[in-house]
C-alpha cells in the first residue's frame, strides 16, 4: 500500500511537471508571434525597399540614357541615395561624372522622385565647384 502511494505521487508529479512544461511551452509560442500590426509594418517595409530599388535602377539608366560620352561616364558608388520621404513620396539621388562634347569632365546629381500616384520626375543637377 505504501508503494503505491509513492508510485501514485510520482506520477502525479510527473504529470504536473509535464502541464507546467506544456503551459511555458505555450506561453513562449504566443510570446513570440507577430501581431497584425508588426505584420503590416513589415510588409510596407519590404514594399517600400523594393519601390526604392526600382526607383534607384530607373534612376541609373536615366544618367546612362542622358549621358553625351557614355565611355566616360563614372557613377559614384558612395554617391547613392534612396529614401521614403516624410510626404509619402519616394526619393533616390545618383552622383556622376562624365565628359561633356568639348572633354571637359563635369560633375553631376540625377535626382528621382515617385510620388504615391506611381509618377516620377527625373532631373540633373551641375553640381557646384566641378
Amino acid at each position: 500500500m505504501i508503494v503505491l502511494k509513492k508510485i501514485f505521487k510520482k506520477i502525479l508529479k510527473t504529470i504536473g511537471l509535464l502541464i507546467l512544461l506544456l503551459v511555458v511551452v505555450l506561453v513562449a509560442a504566443r510570446l513570440s508571434l507577430k501581431t497584425d500590426d508588426e505584420l503590416k509594418a513589415e510588409e510596407a517595409k519590404a514594399l517600400s525597399d523594393k519601390k526604392l530599388d526600382e526607383l534607384r535602377s530607373a534612376c541609373e539608366a536615366y544618367v546612362r540614357m542622358s549621358v553625351i560620352n557614355k565611355s566616360t561616364l563614372d557613377m559614384s558608388v558612395f554617391g547613392s541615395n534612396r529614401w521614403l520621404g516624410d510626404d509619402g513620396k519616394f526619393y533616390a539621388t545618383q552622383e556622376f561624372s562624365a565628359k561633356n562634347k568639348f572633354g571637359l569632365e563635369q560633375k553631376f546629381r540625377a535626382v528621382c522622385i515617385e510620388d504615391k500616384d506611381g509618377k516620377t520626375d527625373y532631373r540633373l543637377e551641375e553640381m557646384s565647384g566641378s
